[in-house]
């Protein structure tokens, strides 16, 4: 659990509420299928900026559902996501995969552009990919928050009893206060403080299990722990 990061005043008719904030995206976007569509090849050249600053700020809007996945960078995430399916890892065995397979999409002064100044180690073609990459390393996370929301089912009042969270602790109390899509606040006790933390259901879940692993550590039923 990471450390308290905001403080409201304490005054004689409501207690200190310490704010948590638990690391994750923004709350994702609206619910994708299951099944990915393979795009088809597109026609003409790679849109390829001129630096990697372009680059990032490109795919940034992306991630953040300001600007739509063109047809290139649809497929080049295709072809990425083939790629380590295939098993390939490593940044040096998927660049060039990736490049060879992108072919006459590509120029040969693309395959090499680079920053004047700040070169980056695979141009910005690399850095193309990279972002690919990590697209879909997004769209993993949104999908396993959309499931366990799914699964959870969170509702403002939902009580969640006992929690252990990932500092080991016990927090009593805990309770659902604020639902926004799949940005969850939790509220809990421990002690005389209350506390607010800002998760998603997957903290949710995690923090179930752990609380059943101590509860069955410390008491061969498990009862007394889950029944707090």
């Amino acid at each position: 659990m990471p450390e308290p990061i905001t403080r409201e005043p304490q005054t004689p008719l409501a207690p200190a509420i310490t704010t948590i904030t638990v690391s994750l995206r923004p709350p994702p976007r609206p619910a994708a299928p299951d099944e990915a569509v393979i795009p088809p090849r597109p026609d003409g050249l790679y849109p390829l900026p001129a630096t990697t600053g372009e680059c990032g700020d490109i795919w940034a809007e992306i991630r953040r559902g300001t600007r739509p996945l063109d047809p290139h960078r649809a497929y080049l995430k295709h072809l990425v996501a083939e790629a380590l399916g295939q098993g390939l890892f490593y940044t040096a065995d998927v660049r060039p995969h990736i490049i060879g397979l992108l072919d006459d999409l590509l120029t040969e002064e693309m395959r090499t552009r680079n920053n004047e100044r700040m070169r980056t180690e695979g141009g910005v073609i690399g850095m193309e990919i990279y972002y690919a990459r990590d697209l879909l390393g997004v769209d993993r996370e949104r999908h396993e928050i959309r499931q366990a929301h799914d699964r959870v089912r969170p509702q403002v009042g939902l009580t969640l009893g006992t929690l252990v969270w990932t500092d080991g602790k016990r927090a009593t109390g805990c309770e659902v206060t604020a639902v926004d899509g799949y940005a969850l606040t939790v509220r809990f006790r421990r002690g005389r403080s209350t506390y607010d933390c800002h998760c998603d259901a997957r903290t949710i879940e995690a923090a179930q299990a752990r609380t059943r692993e101590h509860a069955a550590g410390r008491f061969p039923r498990g009862e007394r722990l889950l029944a707090h």
